[in-house]
């Protein structure tokens, strides 16, 4: 059966690495930085592997990194600027200008180093100052595809056309779900073969949790939505779903927490008693409070290709309920780290929160399924070596022929 590629763990334990890997991500902030920055401190911990790392300068990539002793780090200025504020999007466009600045920087990094694969651990639009060089090089080329195609509501031609060509591009795929595995190889037509899953690392934030949650008892049972508020995120379908809970008695309560437009959901706020919104940026400190309050994440989502949030969620011993879309039925195991709906309605979602908030045999063996699971294979230790695995058996194999 056609499939793509998976390594069995004894090919993941047994990889002899001895591998030069140079990471890069240039965005300045968000879950990119983050990803990108745990998983270089999983590969920097590992024998036999040199790692260095590119970031745009001032990025809290870069801040991370220059803690890391003994990591060769290129900073790449990018623009300086709130991309959120007009001035900060007029920096950004005439940064554009600087895409040969940028290329030649990376080339004379690739040049020193002389990696054996370079590996973007998340794409932007800055990328296009890379890619004359990736075909250059003399070393692999790995992206790490978050989504096979832009979410809608972040979709603009520049950056689909960007990422289509990085596909194009690379020698292998990592992916973080089988459903973008799929996705790539239906819209890219790329080769089943050269695609690698490895499940998104769990990201903590605040200090480890040492335990399982209890179940709420003498309370409401507290949910929380929390990241960027985006049409596909489908904040509506959870607000009506909590409407018909509160209709019904149920003792439950939501909090909002993160940065978008909540213009479109002004009238389903309305009137909703329990709620409390913190809409703007959120830094892991307000992160970190609001995961230790929560009983459980919801991810009420329309369109998904895999979530971060979840695997923060599972890291924090929360359940987690998602609507059966796209990879989020990968990561929630149903029943054992939280619930699927049965469907994408406020109806069906708002049946699974039920279940969850109303039985405390079923949370505890979340709760405790969730944490062992983020420990388990969610560890970036564990992802690291599954990574390294990975570029180890790309090297071993010829430069992918790209048609042209």
């Amino acid at each position: 059966m056609k499939g793509h590629k998976m390594l069995s763990n004894a090919e993941y334990q047994n990889v002899q690495c001895g591998r030069r890997v140079f990471m890069w991500h240039w965005g300045k902030e968000g879950a990119g930085a983050k990803f990108t920055g745990a998983l270089a401190r999983g590969l920097q911990s590992l024998p036999d592997t040199k790692l260095a790392v590119s970031a745009a300068s001032a990025s809290d990539l870069a801040r991370d990194m220059s803690a890391c002793v003994d990591l060769p780090l290129q900073s790449v200025k990018i623009f300086e600027g709130d991309k959120a504020k007009l001035s900060g999007k007029l920096a950004a466009a005439l940064a554009l200008l600087n895409l040969p600045r940028i290329g030649a920087e990376f080339s004379g990094a690739l040049d020193e180093f002389r990696p054996d694969v370079a590996l973007c651990a998340f794409q932007s639009i800055w990328d296009l100052a890379a890619l004359p060089v990736l075909r250059r090089a003399a070393s692999r080329f790995v992206l790490v595809l978050h989504d096979a195609e832009p979410h809608p509501g972040d979709r603009y031609p520049m950056r689909s056309m960007v990422l289509g060509w990085e596909v194009k591009a690379a020698d292998a795929l990592i992916v973080l779900s089988d459903h973008v595995a799929h996705e790539a190889e239906r819209i890219y037509g790329f080769p089943a073969d050269r695609i690698y899953t490895v499940p998104h690392g769990a990201f903590t934030f605040g200090e480890p949790v040492l335990g399982p949650k209890p179940f709420p008892k003498g309370r409401p049972f507290k949910l929380l939505f929390f990241g960027r508020i985006v049409a596909y995120k489908g904040l509506g379908l959870l607000l009506e779903a909590y409407r018909l809970l509160r209709e019904r008695g149920i003792a439950i309560e939501l909090s909002i927490v993160g940065s978008g437009d909540l213009a479109p959901y002004r009238a389903a706020l309305q009137g909703l008693e329990g709620l409390t919104v913190q809409n703007g940026w959120v830094d892991d400190t307000a992160i970190a409070d609001a995961l230790v309050e929560a009983d459980a994440v919801v991810l009420p989502y329309i369109e998904a290709s895999q979530s971060g949030v979840a695997a923060a969620a599972f890291s924090a011993a929360l359940p987690v309920i998602a609507t059966p879309v796209g990879g989020l039925v990968e990561q929630v195991d149903d029943g054992k780290t939280g619930l699927i709906a049965k469907a994408v309605s406020p109806e069906a979602l708002a049946e699974a929160i039920l279940k969850l908030a109303t039985s405390s045999q079923t949370y505890t063996k979340c709760s405790e399924g969730a944490l062992r699971h983020a420990r388990e294979t969610l560890d970036w230790g564990v992802i690291a070596r599954r990574v390294s695995g990975i570029i180890d058996d790309v090297t071993r194999r010829p430069r992918r022929r790209i048609a042209s």
